[in-house]
Parts: C-alpha cells; sequence; structure tokens
C-alpha cells in the first residue's frame, strides 16, 4: 500500500492543499445563501398584515360611510382608459360638484406599485387626465372627493372601460 500523501504535500502552507478548502467551502456557501435569502425575504415583505387593528377598524368604518354617501347622492360612472394613458371618466345622471377627484390605483399584490391620478373637471362635465404610470394589468379603483364620498371598483388587464358604482362592502 503505498501513502499518497508526499512530504512535498505536508511542507505546502495550508491554503495551498485540498482538503482545508473542501471543508471550508460548503459551510461557507451555505452562509452566503442564507444571508441572500435573508435580504429576499426583507426586500419582499408581504404588505397585507396591518399593525394598529383598531385605527384600521376605524378606517374601515369610515370608508363605508363614504360609500354610502355616494350611493345616497346617486354617483355613478363610467372610466375609460385610452391608448395613450389619458383616462376619461363621465358620470351617468348627478356629477359632483367638486372641480378636482382622485383616483387611487391600488395593486392587488404590491403596495409599492400604488399611485394615485387627479382628475380635473372639464367643461363638459366629465374629468381627464394622464397617467404617467403604466396602466396595464389588474387594479383595485377608488374614486373620491377624500372628504364626503367614494367608489371602489376593479379594473382587469383587457378591459378599457368599467362601470363605477357604488357597492357597500
Amino acid at each position: 500500500m503505498t501513502n499518497s500523501v508526499t512530504d512535498e504535500d505536508l511542507n505546502k502552507p495550508w491554503y495551498k492543499q485540498f482538503w482545508p478548502w473542501f471543508i471550508m467551502v460548503p459551510p461557507a456557501t451555505a452562509v452566503v445563501a442564507g444571508l441572500f435569502t435573508v435580504y429576499i425575504a426583507f426586500e419582499n415583505a408581504d404588505d397585507l398584515v396591518v399593525d394598529d387593528y383598531y385605527k384600521s377598524g376605524l378606517a374601515i368604518n369610515g370608508r363605508i360611510q363614504q360609500q354610502k354617501n355616494a350611493a345616497t347622492y346617486g354617483y355613478a360612472a363610467t372610466l375609460s382608459r385610452l391608448p395613450d394613458n389619458r383616462l376619461f371618466l363621465k358620470f351617468d345622471n348627478a356629477v359632483p360638484v367638486d372641480e378636482t377627484l382622485q383616483l387611487l390605483w391600488s395593486h392587488p399584490v404590491a403596495a409599492k406599485k400604488d399611485f394615485t391620478i387627479v382628475l380635473h373637471k372639464q367643461l363638459d362635465g366629465s374629468f381627464q387626465n394622464k397617467s404617467k404610470n403604466d396602466l396595464a394589468g389588474r387594479w383595485l379603483l377608488r374614486l373620491s372627493n377624500n372628504d364626503d364620498w367614494m367608489i371602489k371598483s376593479e379594473i382587469s388587464v383587457n378591459t378599457d372601460t368599467v362601470h363605477l358604482t357604488p357597492r357597500l362592502n
């Protein structure tokens, strides 16, 4: 039986030998992978959990009242997405007296993508504005004047027109 370890191998410094690296590389790789996993977890954390349930409950009650107000006022509208990212909002019957309305585009999964567009009243009673954001995809919409009333709806990928009516849910 011959010995595979030679005197030349024994005289090499430790970092030039095979076995120390063979032993150290797997744990080092696991540490790097673990740190990368922690980074991914914090960077893509879910936005679904609310810290202060009491304040959220009060806000929900306020939004329900705003939706009831929109139903009482008889507000219903049609929102159209035009090809050049312009938005055209036309009310069916009752038209709000407000000069501007806020239209919140809320992404169902990624809160970082949420944005608000301010729609300006035109002479014909419609509300319009152009968006700088990409409007493709599925969005939850919230149309309001920020104080008194609110209408919620949803628009999806293949839909360029959505009818906004007050829902009490």
